[in-house]
């Protein structure tokens, strides 16, 4: 008998140990994506982690010499081609993937390739059973055909939130094969903000800048933190969605720290250390109700990790296809996200209203200049999405792509 609970501990401290490895990993690649997208787009930006492991791991899984050296690099993966270390995302895709009243999490992912080309079936089962994602040839010849297809299956598979991924200006005689990654979620907090208690309230935008946005607020006892550290100081908030599956995390620096700052210096170690280190604590919180919908072509981003050869004619990509003219054309991702004040049923919230005069001693989060924030999944740590709000009234009241404005 105690040879079994050894057994299991054994089983149970690994299956740990696995996950910790994986979120490390999660947070790396996160803070590389952000660190590369951050600089090159001046307002808000929102990406996912998930969603960008998602569409190299499809790439890698048939990718063969420098190309697939390269994603694994990027990746952090040990030496191996079976795709077997992305198992580890069955948990969170298994979460994801059920269909909750408490949220909606669609993570749409797809592999596009020109017609005529001959799709390996070990290729199609490992896409599907490591990503859940699919296969499908068009022809991309008939850009604004293709453009359709592309964007009505992405419509039907994120609810219609993510409408008109593509244009036909996207395509040409060239393309061969593009990844499509779309992402939608909205989720009820575990603790709600009472839409009456919300009220226009001034924002002080990155450019000095100050305008009136729509600021929730309530008293919630959460998980908070305060941290300093050199040229670094600001609070940290975590808000649960209902169910414990997903919560939000906000980094809020402090009104003299800039915001560019803690962008150069955070790394994947502070992020573990902020979800580790966070208390329980009563606090006011006030924060921007916002929504934002951006659309990325990861193609420089990645050129920016070191992964190039993908891009190139001529590489191995002979685990997806016999042909050698087959490379990646195209990798894009588009997500929809949105901070609202919508959560659990009146008679189950335990959000309570600020009453007009603050106490002194309290907590106060007042996020009124610009900050960053993840979304993690609870059991895994993997970040689902990261991004800043630099600006909430851009999205929240436009609803465009950010490059557009």
């Amino acid at each position: 008998m105690d040879k079994i609970i050894l057994w299991s501990l054994l089983l149970f401290f690994s299956g740990n140990q696995a996950l910790r490895t994986e979120a490390q990993k999660n947070a790396e690649l996160a803070v590389d994506l952000y660190k590369a997208i951050c600089f090159s787009h001046k307002n808000n930006i929102i990406f996912s982690p998930l969603g960008t492991t998602v569409l190299l791991g499809m790439v890698q899984l048939g990718a063969k010499g420098k190309a697939q050296q390269q994603i694994m690099q990027t990746l952090r993966m040990q030496e191996s081609s079976s795709g077997q270390e992305f198992s580890v995302l069955k948990p969170l895709f298994s979460a994801i993937s059920r269909k909750k009243q408490e949220f909606t999490f669609n993570l749409a992912s797809a592999l596009y390739l020109q017609e005529g080309f001959i799709v390996k079936e070990a290729y199609l089962h490992g896409n599907k059973e490591f990503f859940q994602s699919a296969t499908k040839l068009v022809d991309f010849l008939d850009a604004k055909a293709c453009a359709q297809t592309i964007s009505t299956w992405v419509e039907s598979k994120t609810d219609g939130k993510i409408k008109n991924m593509f244009s036909e200006e996207e395509f040409g005689p060239l393309t061969r094969l593009v990844l499509v990654n779309a992402i939608y979620f909205k989720g009820d907090w575990k603790q709600k903000f009472r839409k009456e208690d919300t009220e226009m309230t001034d924002f002080h935008k990155k450019d000095g800048l100050t305008v009136k946005v729509p600021m929730m607020k309530a008293l919630l006892r959460t998980n908070y933190g305060y941290f300093s550290e050199s040229l670094m100081r600001f609070q940290v908030l975590e808000l649960p969605y209902k169910a414990d599956e997903f919560s939000i995390v906000i980094i809020l620096p402090t009104e003299d720290v800039n915001l560019e700052e803690v962008e150069k210096r955070v790394t994947a170690h502070h992020i573990q250390r902020w979800f580790s280190e966070l208390h329980e604590e009563e606090v006011e919180v006030s924060l921007p109700r916002f929504k934002t919908e951006q659309k990325l072509d990861f193609k420089d981003v990645l050129y920016s990790l070191n992964v190039t050869e993908i891009f190139k004619g001529g590489c191995d990509l002979s685990g997806i296809t016999d042909s050698s003219e087959v490379y990646v054309s195209r990798v894009m991702q588009k997500v929809f996200f949105e901070v609202n004040e919508d959560g659990s049923e009146a008679a189950t919230s335990t959000g309570v209203n600020i009453p007009a005069i603050m106490s002194l001693t309290q907590t106060q989060f007042l996020a009124n200049h610009p900050f960053l924030f993840i979304m993690k999944h609870t059991q895994t740590g993997s970040i689902l999405f990261m991004g800043r709000v630099t600006d909430p009234d851009i999205q929240a009241m436009k609803g465009r792509d950010l490059d557009s404005l």
